[in-house]
């Protein structure tokens, strides 16, 4: 049985706070996540209402799949400083598996580092309070920006799935991205915190 840790914290880093995702928070995120650009390369569309990101993020803020066999961990992400919501970033952990890792910003906080270091600090809490062995993020083979972050970040390409979905009128390759627990502690060994 998975054990929730730190499922409720607030975490931080230099620019942001990763608040807990609760149905509060459809509100503020609704009109970043509307946003068409971010759903280019993923199957999803935007919400079509607070109401329905409301209802979502409801099922979500349990924290566990129904039947126990997952824990979802879901973050807002806001900026510090200016006090604004930007995204959203989540890992999904399921007992003798990789966790997965999926982030969503609105385009107009790509490119300035902040899913870099979002990202940074869920893995932190992932390989060390979760005490993951591995993480893995699947990606468009076509979404660039989000394939070099992960390389970025220490991930390894490891497959190359063709055709693995089928949307917005077009078939969709994907990328298998891994880092392991191992890699990542020789990675942060000398790096400061986010």
């Amino acid at each position: 049985m998975l054990e929730l840790i730190q499922g409720d914290a607030i975490l931080t880093t230099a620019r942001l706070c990763l608040e807990p995702l609760t149905p509060q928070h459809a509100r503020q995120l609704f009109p970043i996540l509307t946003d068409h650009q971010i759903y280019t390369y993923i199957p999803d569309d935007p919400p079509t209402d607070v109401a329905s990101l409301t209802a979502r993020y409801q099922q979500l803020a349990t924290r566990a799949s129904p039947e126990g066999d997952e824990l979802w961990l879901n973050w807002a992400l806001k900026r510090r400083h200016e006090a604004d919501y930007i995204g959203v970033v989540q890992a999904t952990l399921t007992a003798n598996q990789p966790a997965y890792l999926a982030y969503l910003l609105g385009s107009a906080f790509w490119r300035h580092g902040y899913a870099q270091e979002a990202c940074t600090r869920l893995l932190m809490l992932l390989f060390g309070s979760y005490r993951s062995a591995c993480v893995q993020a699947e990606v468009d083979t076509r979404n660039q920006a989000s394939w070099t972050l992960l390389e970025r970040l220490g991930f390894t390409r490891t497959a190359l799935r063709p055709a693995a979905d089928y949307f917005k009128g077009s078939s969709s390759d994907e990328y298998t991205y891994e880092l392991t627990k191992a890699d990542w502690q020789r990675r942060t060994a000398s790096q400061p915190e986010p």
